[in-house]
């Protein structure tokens, strides 16, 4: 039966609400059929959402520096290579001067300042339940939960939040001089996370401010935002070398798990993390003397899981620190033996790199022969076993 009321023009209105919907994209809301939005009933949820998401871009990785708007990554190394300077560019830099270096300095920090300052707005706007438990828990909470606090911060945003990650090393050194132990355990774990996890980049070392090309910054666009970006990586740099060295005072506490708990990071940051590699390998070498057994042990058994698992290349610069810790002054005989078995352990290979580190470890072998020798004829009096 024909469509009497409809007729053609019914045709054409349901073909045009048709067209309509397919045009409809997910998250929209569509409006009355053959009116347009109404602007008094406020924004579109789109262009809500759309400016939602600008204003948090302004307060996000890349806030505070100026120049580009695109979003740069919120991981801070990922962001400064973004911002890189071309090889050909960076080569051509001269050293600056101390008066140049201070300026460009100054002008880093302030968009430091800026950026933090910015995530702080953001963070004041949001008052989310996280929010005001993280404010509550830092103004007075236990020390666990200042721990916990600094960094879950840290790894929310590590540029706007280097604050809490200053805490966190204070805490830890703290702890270490004035007692605390178990403080102390704590920040051990949670600054090695925050450290492989957050801020050291795998695959290259850092740089302090001054290595940086500071008199071709300007020879691409952001360079306020890159001079941030490396005053940022020089802090790090910084913030690290102090944990390595509390991770190396602590590995000589009298407390079992403070050692063990300290060896373990260093072992995990060395395999994980090309920067601080040699005091790192230091903390773990030095315990082969330890006077505890499983102390010893463990420590062994991380320098073969290195040479032989991790970093297969690092064989021949291990032997030679664990040379160097046997012939060391007061070094007894039962590090000694740790020391020789290890080394009997290091698996070679017919390479060129195998037969250096063969001829190596037997020349080695032939020297701590000779100092065996002549202490079991010529003891020293003060020689500890």
């Amino acid at each position: 039966m024909p469509d009497v009321l409809g007729g053609a023009g019914g045709k054409k209105r349901q073909k045009k609400h048709a067209e309509e919907k397919k045009s409809f994209r997910p998250g929209d809301l569509p409006p009355r059929r053959g009116r347009e939005w109404n602007p008094g009933a406020g924004p579109r949820p789109e262009r809500d959402e759309k400016k939602r998401s600008g204003d948090e871009n302004d307060g996000g990785g890349g806030g505070g520096g100026g120049g580009s708007d695109a979003r740069l990554s919120n991981v801070w190394y990922e962001a400064s290579e973004t911002l890189a300077l071309p090889p050909a560019v960076a080569k051509r830099a001269k050293e600056p001067s101390q008066r140049e270096m201070d300026e460009k300095e100054r002008v880093a920090r302030g968009a430091l300042e800026e950026r933090t300052a910015a995530y702080e707005r953001l963070q004041a706007r949001g008052n989310s339940a996280d929010t005001r438990w993280l404010s509550a828990v830092r103004a007075s909470g236990t020390a666990a939960d200042k721990i916990a606090a600094a960094t879950v911060l840290a790894q929310e945003d590590p540029v706007a939040n280097l604050k809490s990650l200053e805490s966190l090393l204070s805490l830890l050194e703290k702890a270490r001089v004035k007692g605390g132990k178990r403080g102390a355990v704590q920040a051990v774990a949670a600054l090695q996370e925050l450290f492989r996890d957050a801020l050291l980049p795998p695959d290259r070392k850092l740089k302090y401010f001054s290595e940086q090309p500071l008199t071709r910054a300007a020879d691409a666009p952001n360079e306020r935002k890159r001079l941030m970006y490396w005053h940022v990586e020089d802090l790090v740099k910084r913030a690290y070398s102090r944990f390595v060295n509390a991770l190396d005072a602590l590995s000589r506490d009298p407390l079992p798990v403070l050692k063990e708990k300290s060896v373990k990071a260093a072992y995990e940051l060395l395999r994980s993390r090309p920067e601080n590699e040699k005091a790192l390998l230091d903390v773990i070498v030095n315990k082969l003397g330890d006077p505890q057994r499983r102390t010893a042990s463990n420590a062994a058994h991380f320098l073969l899981e290195i040479v032989s698992k991790e970093h297969p290349a690092m064989k021949r610069v291990v032997a030679r620190e664990v040379e160097a810790f046997c012939f060391r002054r007061g070094v007894g005989l039962k590090a000694q033996y740790y020391a020789a078995v290890l080394l009997n352990q290091f698996p070679l290979n017919h390479g060129e790199d195998g037969k250096k580190l063969a001829s190596q470890l037997v020349e080695f072998y032939f020297s701590l022969f000779k100092v065996l020798h002549a202490r079991m004829f010529h003891p020293s009096p003060g020689f500890n076993t």
